[in-house]
């Protein structure tokens, strides 16, 4: 147990900081070291014999589940680009119209090189490796929302915490709804993209 906890107090707090405190040295190997995590988490989730590797790729009852995301998303994402073209209207679609080759290219990698990396160790790891120490989903749930913002804190601004913290709380829900990776995968793929699209994609990337 103690094991568990130092694990996850290590991997989820000290890390964040770790590459916080060094940001200028890391901020080129970001992605990278995600992935790199990633793969890690993978690895150990499926050396475990007491994991359901179906959770990886099952996609169950997948269409009441799109529908039930975009239900979520459309009303609040048309919200929130309100909000930001009114208070921030310089932001407001700024990649796709003055950097459209910037915006394409992060659209297709992004999901790739950051949203699977980031689901499989925020929620498939997480909710699977510390369930001996956090019987509770819902408290797994809580923190894993917690660590999740937390480890945002890399890009250097509280919008991006606050917004991967409503996020983290989006996913984690879906996740403990599902059990599938390729489900919360598609969600995360959503909110980032309109997130780079409507204009807050300055808050989501690396300032030195």
């Amino acid at each position: 147990m103690a094991k568990l906890w130092a694990e996850l107090i290590l991997l989820f707090v000290a890390l964040p900081f770790a590459v916080l405190y060094w940001i200028k040295h890391f901020a080129d190997w970001l992605m990278p070291i995600l992935c790199i995590i990633g793969v890690c988490c993978l690895a150990a989730l499926l050396a475990d014999k007491q994991f359901h590797r179906v959770r990886l790729w099952h996609w169950d009852d997948y269409k009441t589940h799109i529908k039930s995301t975009l239900k979520l998303f459309i009303p609040w994402a048309s919200l929130l680009a309100l909000v930001v073209y009114l208070v921030k209207p310089e932001l407001f679609l700024h990649w796709p119209i003055n950097q459209p080759w910037m915006w394409v290219v992060t659209l297709l990698i992004y999901p790739v090189v950051s949203v699977i990396p980031q689901e499989i160790i925020f929620r498939t790891f997480f909710f699977h490796r510390y369930k001996r120490i956090l019987p509770s989903r819902y408290a797994r749930w809580g923190l894993s929302t917690f660590v999740f913002g937390l480890a945002h804190l890399v890009y250097g601004n509280w919008v991006a915490v606050v917004i991967s913290w409503v996020g983290g709380a989006i996913f984690g829900y879906r996740y403990m709804q599902t059990n599938s990776t390729p489900v919360v995968v598609i969600e995360h793929a959503i909110w980032g993209s309109f997130l780079f699209t409507v204009g807050l994609g300055s808050y989501l990337v690396i300032s030195t």
